[in-house]
Protein backbone atom coordinates (compact mmCIF):
# COMPACT_ATOMS: atom_id res chain seq x y z
CA UNK A 1 0.00 0.00 0.00
CA UNK A 2 1.13 3.46 -0.63
CA UNK A 3 -0.13 6.71 0.32
CA UNK A 4 0.47 10.16 -2.36
CA UNK A 5 0.39 13.53 -0.80
CA UNK A 6 0.90 16.73 -2.43
CA UNK A 7 4.78 17.48 -2.00
CA UNK A 8 3.91 20.68 -0.30
CA UNK A 9 2.51 18.61 2.78
CA UNK A 10 5.17 17.25 5.42
CA UNK A 11 4.87 14.77 8.32
CA UNK A 12 6.27 14.16 11.62
CA UNK A 13 6.17 11.48 13.73
CA UNK A 14 2.68 12.68 15.36
CA UNK A 15 0.89 13.18 11.98
CA UNK A 16 -1.04 16.52 11.95
CA UNK A 17 -3.00 18.48 9.04
CA UNK A 18 -3.34 21.55 8.26
CA UNK A 19 -6.82 23.53 8.98
CA UNK A 20 -8.07 23.80 6.06
CA UNK A 21 -7.46 20.12 5.23
CA UNK A 22 -8.96 18.77 8.13
CA UNK A 23 -12.08 21.06 7.53
CA UNK A 24 -12.74 20.07 4.23
CA UNK A 25 -12.65 16.40 5.22
CA UNK A 26 -14.62 16.72 7.94
CA UNK A 27 -17.08 18.34 5.56
CA UNK A 28 -17.34 15.60 3.20
CA UNK A 29 -17.66 12.81 6.03
CA UNK A 30 -17.63 12.36 9.97
CA UNK A 31 -17.68 8.76 9.99
CA UNK A 32 -12.68 6.39 7.94
CA UNK A 33 2.03 7.07 4.79
CA UNK A 34 2.70 3.92 3.68
CA UNK A 35 2.80 1.00 5.52
CA UNK A 36 6.60 -0.54 5.01
CA UNK A 37 5.47 -3.45 3.22
CA UNK A 38 4.31 -2.71 -0.61
CA UNK A 39 4.14 0.20 -2.47
CA UNK A 40 5.90 3.33 -2.48
CA UNK A 41 4.62 6.85 -2.60
CA UNK A 42 3.62 8.37 -6.01
CA UNK A 43 2.83 11.88 -7.54
CA UNK A 44 -1.04 12.73 -7.06
CA UNK A 45 -1.34 14.10 -10.53
CA UNK A 46 -0.04 11.08 -12.10
CA UNK A 47 -3.37 9.28 -10.36
CA UNK A 48 -6.84 9.12 -11.93
CA UNK A 49 -9.23 11.54 -10.50
CA UNK A 50 -11.18 11.36 -6.94
CA UNK A 51 -13.23 7.76 -6.76
CA UNK A 52 -16.60 9.18 -6.92
CA UNK A 53 -18.10 9.70 -3.39
CA UNK A 54 -15.33 8.68 -1.85
CA UNK A 55 -14.90 9.66 1.60
CA UNK A 56 -12.84 8.87 4.80
CA UNK A 57 -14.09 7.27 7.73
CA UNK A 58 -14.13 10.06 11.24
CA UNK A 59 -14.53 9.82 14.50
CA UNK A 60 -18.07 10.10 15.03
CA UNK A 61 -19.68 12.07 17.93
CA UNK A 62 -19.75 10.50 21.60
CA UNK A 63 -22.16 7.77 22.03
CA UNK A 64 -22.81 5.23 25.32
CA UNK A 65 -19.79 3.93 26.89
CA UNK A 66 -18.69 0.02 26.82
CA UNK A 67 -19.02 -0.82 29.94
CA UNK A 68 -16.65 -2.73 32.63
CA UNK A 69 -14.33 -3.99 30.04
CA UNK A 70 -13.29 -3.65 26.68
CA UNK A 71 -13.34 -5.76 23.29
CA UNK A 72 -13.24 -4.96 19.92
CA UNK A 73 -16.03 -3.86 18.82
CA UNK A 74 -16.68 -1.32 21.86
CA UNK A 75 -16.92 2.47 21.68
CA UNK A 76 -13.28 4.54 23.18
CA UNK A 77 -13.29 8.23 24.12
CA UNK A 78 -10.98 10.82 22.65
CA UNK A 79 -9.43 13.45 24.41
CA UNK A 80 -10.63 15.41 21.71
CA UNK A 81 -14.37 14.93 22.14
CA UNK A 82 -14.72 12.10 19.55
CA UNK A 83 -16.00 8.14 19.23
CA UNK A 84 -14.12 5.90 17.66
CA UNK A 85 -14.58 1.86 18.01
CA UNK A 86 -11.91 -1.04 18.20
CA UNK A 87 -11.11 -2.95 15.82
CA UNK A 88 -9.25 -5.64 18.00
CA UNK A 89 -7.08 -6.04 20.49
CA UNK A 90 -3.97 -6.85 20.31
CA UNK A 91 -0.99 -7.67 21.87
CA UNK A 92 2.72 -6.05 20.88
CA UNK A 93 5.36 -7.99 23.15
CA UNK A 94 3.46 -8.37 26.50
CA UNK A 95 1.72 -5.69 26.62
CA UNK A 96 -2.42 -4.93 25.61
CA UNK A 97 -3.23 -2.63 22.77
CA UNK A 98 -5.96 -2.07 21.24
CA UNK A 99 -6.26 -1.18 17.05
CA UNK A 100 -7.88 1.42 15.62
CA UNK A 101 -8.51 3.14 12.06
CA UNK A 102 -5.68 5.69 11.48
CA UNK A 103 -7.78 8.64 11.49
CA UNK A 104 -8.56 8.02 15.35
CA UNK A 105 -5.64 8.12 16.19
CA UNK A 106 -4.21 10.56 13.88
CA UNK A 107 -5.21 13.82 16.25
CA UNK A 108 -6.26 12.30 19.30
CA UNK A 109 -3.38 11.68 22.24
CA UNK A 110 -5.46 9.96 24.99
CA UNK A 111 -8.60 7.52 25.27
CA UNK A 112 -11.13 6.54 27.49
CA UNK A 113 -13.43 4.32 28.42
CA UNK A 114 -16.51 6.28 29.27
CA UNK A 115 -18.30 9.42 27.52
CA UNK A 116 -17.08 11.51 30.75
CA UNK A 117 -14.07 10.75 30.23
CA UNK A 118 -13.63 9.59 33.98
CA UNK A 119 -11.79 6.21 33.18
CA UNK A 120 -8.71 6.64 31.30
CA UNK A 121 -7.71 3.66 29.09
CA UNK A 122 -4.16 5.27 27.79
CA UNK A 123 -2.32 6.84 25.12
CA UNK A 124 -2.37 6.48 21.48
CA UNK A 125 1.08 4.60 20.73
CA UNK A 126 1.34 4.43 17.19
CA UNK A 127 -0.35 6.39 14.19
CA UNK A 128 -0.52 6.07 10.33
CA UNK A 129 -3.10 7.78 9.08
CA UNK A 130 -5.91 6.84 7.37
CA UNK A 131 -5.37 3.18 7.90
CA UNK A 132 -4.66 2.24 11.30
CA UNK A 133 -3.49 3.27 14.84
CA UNK A 134 -2.95 1.66 17.97
CA UNK A 135 -3.38 3.06 21.93
CA UNK A 136 -2.03 1.40 24.82
CA UNK A 137 -4.13 -0.54 27.68
CA UNK A 138 -2.58 1.40 30.52
CA UNK A 139 -5.34 1.05 33.22
CA UNK A 140 -5.58 -2.07 35.01
CA UNK A 141 -8.58 -1.88 36.43
CA UNK A 142 -10.42 -2.14 32.18
CA UNK A 143 -10.24 -5.90 31.76
CA UNK A 144 -8.93 -6.47 28.24
CA UNK A 145 -11.34 -8.61 26.21
CA UNK A 146 -10.98 -11.12 22.92
CA UNK A 147 -12.30 -9.35 19.69
CA UNK A 148 -15.83 -10.94 18.79
CA UNK A 149 -17.21 -10.57 15.02
CA UNK A 150 -20.44 -8.82 14.71
CA UNK A 151 -22.13 -11.99 15.28
CA UNK A 152 -20.66 -12.73 18.26
CA UNK A 153 -17.94 -15.07 17.83
CA UNK A 154 -14.61 -15.09 19.04
CA UNK A 155 -12.01 -13.99 16.22
CA UNK A 156 -9.21 -16.37 16.08
CA UNK A 157 -6.98 -15.74 13.28
CA UNK A 158 -6.02 -12.96 10.92
CA UNK A 159 -5.83 -13.63 6.72
CA UNK A 160 -5.83 -12.05 3.55
CA UNK A 161 -8.69 -11.03 1.34
CA UNK A 162 -9.77 -12.77 -1.67
CA UNK A 163 -12.17 -11.94 -4.63
CA UNK A 164 -15.39 -13.23 -3.84
CA UNK A 165 -14.85 -14.19 0.35
CA UNK A 166 -18.04 -13.45 2.48
CA UNK A 167 -17.34 -11.21 4.98
CA UNK A 168 -18.65 -9.04 7.65
CA UNK A 169 -18.91 -6.29 9.46
CA UNK A 170 -20.72 -4.41 12.35
CA UNK A 171 -21.03 -0.78 13.41
CA UNK A 172 -23.23 1.46 16.27
CA UNK A 173 -24.88 2.76 12.67
CA UNK A 174 -25.55 0.51 9.70
CA UNK A 175 -25.49 -2.96 12.10
CA UNK A 176 -24.14 -6.05 11.36
CA UNK A 177 -23.98 -6.70 7.50
CA UNK A 178 -22.96 -9.39 5.38
CA UNK A 179 -21.54 -9.10 1.80
CA UNK A 180 -18.03 -10.12 -0.25
CA UNK A 181 -14.80 -8.47 -1.25
CA UNK A 182 -14.97 -7.02 -4.53
CA UNK A 183 -11.73 -5.97 -5.07
CA UNK A 184 -7.93 -5.95 -3.06
CA UNK A 185 -5.04 -3.87 -3.84
CA UNK A 186 -7.29 -1.44 -4.66
CA UNK A 187 -6.34 2.25 -5.44
CA UNK A 188 -8.58 4.69 -3.88
CA UNK A 189 -8.13 8.73 -4.19
CA UNK A 190 -10.25 10.62 -1.54
CA UNK A 191 -9.46 14.37 -3.22
CA UNK A 192 -7.12 16.80 -1.34
CA UNK A 193 -4.11 14.68 -2.50
CA UNK A 194 -4.68 11.93 -0.46
CA UNK A 195 -4.25 8.64 -2.55
CA UNK A 196 -3.98 5.06 -0.85
CA UNK A 197 -3.23 2.00 -2.62
CA UNK A 198 -3.46 -1.37 -1.77
CA UNK A 199 -6.81 -1.65 0.14
CA UNK A 200 -9.86 -4.23 0.26
CA UNK A 201 -13.21 -3.08 -1.34
CA UNK A 202 -16.21 -4.45 -0.37
CA UNK A 203 -19.80 -3.86 -1.19
CA UNK A 204 -20.79 -3.48 2.08
CA UNK A 205 -22.09 0.24 2.36
CA UNK A 206 -20.98 2.73 5.15
CA UNK A 207 -22.67 5.59 6.60
CA UNK A 208 -21.41 9.07 7.84
CA UNK A 209 -21.19 8.66 11.67
CA UNK A 210 -19.64 5.04 11.14
CA UNK A 211 -16.24 5.44 12.46
CA UNK A 212 -15.27 1.57 13.12
CA UNK A 213 -16.28 -1.98 13.00
CA UNK A 214 -13.57 -4.57 11.76
CA UNK A 215 -13.71 -6.68 8.23
CA UNK A 216 -14.37 -10.22 9.29
CA UNK A 217 -14.58 -13.73 7.29
CA UNK A 218 -16.34 -15.98 10.03
CA UNK A 219 -13.71 -16.15 13.22
CA UNK A 220 -11.22 -14.00 10.75
CA UNK A 221 -10.04 -10.85 11.23
CA UNK A 222 -9.42 -9.37 7.72
CA UNK A 223 -9.61 -5.15 7.39
CA UNK A 224 -9.81 -2.07 9.43
CA UNK A 225 -12.24 -0.11 8.08
CA UNK A 226 -10.53 3.26 6.03
CA UNK A 227 -13.20 4.64 3.70
CA UNK A 228 -16.31 4.20 1.47
CA UNK A 229 -18.60 5.95 -1.05
CA UNK A 230 -22.01 5.88 -1.37
CA UNK A 231 -25.19 4.98 1.54
CA UNK A 232 -26.74 2.14 2.84
CA UNK A 233 -30.03 3.92 1.31
CA UNK A 234 -29.31 3.32 -2.29
CA UNK A 235 -26.10 1.22 -1.93
CA UNK A 236 -22.26 1.75 -1.40
CA UNK A 237 -18.39 0.62 -1.43
CA UNK A 238 -16.72 0.36 1.84
CA UNK A 239 -12.93 0.01 1.55
CA UNK A 240 -10.28 -1.37 4.58
CA UNK A 241 -6.48 -1.71 5.09
CA UNK A 242 -5.57 -5.07 4.68
CA UNK A 243 -4.99 -6.07 8.72
CA UNK A 244 -2.17 -9.07 8.03
CA UNK A 245 0.63 -6.57 7.20
CA UNK A 246 -0.53 -4.06 10.02
CA UNK A 247 0.16 -7.23 12.65
CA UNK A 248 3.29 -7.61 11.11
CA UNK A 249 5.10 -4.56 10.85
CA UNK A 250 3.50 -3.94 14.62
CA UNK A 251 4.90 -7.62 15.97
CA UNK A 252 1.29 -7.85 17.07
CA UNK A 253 -1.06 -10.87 17.94
CA UNK A 254 -4.48 -11.30 18.82
CA UNK A 255 -5.32 -11.33 22.02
Amino acid sequence: MSIARPASRTRSARPTRPPAALAALLTALICLFALPTGGTAQAAGAEAPPTADAFLLRPAADGDGPGAQLAGGDPVFSSGGATCTVVANLRVGNEPHGLLPGACTESFPHWYADPGRTVPIGPTTSSRFPTHGTFGYENPDIPVEQTPNCGGAILTSVGDPTVGQVVMRGSRTTGCQSGTVVGVNVTVNFGGGLIVTGLIQTNLCAEPGDPGGALTAGTTLVGIPVGGSGNCSSGGTSYYQPVAPVLNELGATLI
